[in-house]
């Protein structure tokens, strides 16, 4: 028997945690101290800065957590420069170095647009102002490819995917993005549900979800509207899991808005219900993922074909466009490539071998080292 399983390791759910608008930006302009409510990526990891409040209050005590942050490239548009630090994430060495921290760590950095949209005060001065709106298709997927080339050239990285800001989009812009070389987009926000797909709309992009709000545990001034919301939302959690279903965690970096408002769900206001989410979910069978990692795992399930040739030899065949990853179960503690005379060795899980690292290829199974 050789079978692929439906997550990585043969888990339950992928957990994926998305964080939105991290940039090189701090909305009080005269303040001399940091303070993270304040703060959207200035501060680095100094003290009083967001990520160190969020590194101290959640990361160090959940070090499997893996975070994709989704940041606009350029210089925001929105920010009121009179009163507010803004730059471009290229603009200064300290925050290229903050970068570099980040993808060391294992975190993974997104694609959140160019300078995230403005309020268009030709239409309406409430009115958000969506990039896409405010250039030709040619000139925005120009700026787009621009970015992400100057990324690759200064990081050495390459941004597989995004989310546009407040998930606003227009299906005829997914062939740009395709033509960009986005390999998933996370389209929308849709509570508890399960919106994976292989191909968005049928275009040739993955759809990522995005179906948890990180606020979901925060307490209300209503007790008994406290414990319902408690106890659904766990019960819809518990349902996803068990379902297999990908579990993905929207967050912003950022809690202060332009408008004076508080920007929900936010990691500052959100630490204690994030905290309950992570604690809950530490004794639940389940792989923490970045967005890639979780795309590329989804990708590889559906594009691999298992064949029984009989006599227990199995043939393994990846029709997709990435490289393949994916965990393989058998009844046979090492598996050989009959093509390369390879063996492997699984790992032991629920009374069954798993194996991380075949490729394609022919495989015949054996018990005992031979």
């Amino acid at each position: 028997m050789l079978k692929k399983a439906k997550w990585k390791d043969d888990c339950l759910s992928p957990i994926l945690l998305g964080i939105d608008d991290l940039c090189d930006g701090y909305f009080k302009k005269e303040h001399q101290k940091i303070f993270p409510f304040f703060d959207a990526g200035y501060g680095t990891t100094n003290d009083g800065s967001i990520f160190s409040y969020l590194n101290k209050n959640l990361l160090q005590k959940y070090p499997e957590i893996k975070i994709t942050f989704f940041l606009p490239f350029g210089k925001g548009a929105y920010w009121d420069k009179d009163k507010s630090i803004i730059n471009d994430i290229f603009e200064r060495a300290k925050f290229e170095n903050f970068l570099n921290f980040i993808l060391d760590c294992g975190y993974e950095i997104a694609y959140h647009g160019h300078d995230h949209g403005l309020i268009n005060s030709t239409l309406d001065p409430s009115t958000w102002c969506c990039e896409f709106d405010q250039y030709s298709k040619e000139e925005y997927f120009d700026i787009i490819k621009s970015d992400l080339a100057k990324f690759k050239d200064r990081f050495g990285y390459e941004v597989h995917g995004g989310r546009s800001p407040g998930y606003k989009f227009k299906d005829d812009l997914i062939d740009g993005l395709c033509e960009c070389g986005f390999k998933w987009w996370s389209f929308d926000y849709k509570p508890f549900i399960n919106n994976i797909n292989l191909k968005y709309n049928g275009h040739n992009i993955i759809e990522m979800p995005s179906n948890l709000s990180g606020d979901m545990f925060n307490h209300s001034k209503n007790p008994v509207k406290s414990a319902a919301k408690y106890f659904l939302n766990l019960y819809r959690l518990e349902h996803m899991i068990k379902g297999g279903q990908a579990v993905s965690i929207a967050e912003h970096f950022f809690r202060t808005r332009f408008d004076g408002k508080i920007q929900m769900p936010n990691i500052y206001n959100d630490i204690n219900s994030l905290d309950f989410l992570f604690g809950y979910l530490r004794n639940k069978d389940v792989w923490y993922a970045t967005f890639s990692e979780c795309a590329n795992y989804y990708e590889s399930y559906k594009n691999t074909d298992i064949s029984d040739m009989g006599d227990g030899v199995f043939e393994i065949k990846y029709k997709g466009s990435w490289k393949i990853f994916l965990t393989f179960i058998s009844e046979h503690r090492y598996l050989e490539n009959i093509q390369t005379k390879e063996i492997y060795e699984g790992f032991m899980k629920n009374n069954r071998w798993l194996f991380n690292d075949l490729v394609e290829g022919i495989y015949r199974g054996h018990q005992d080292v031979f």
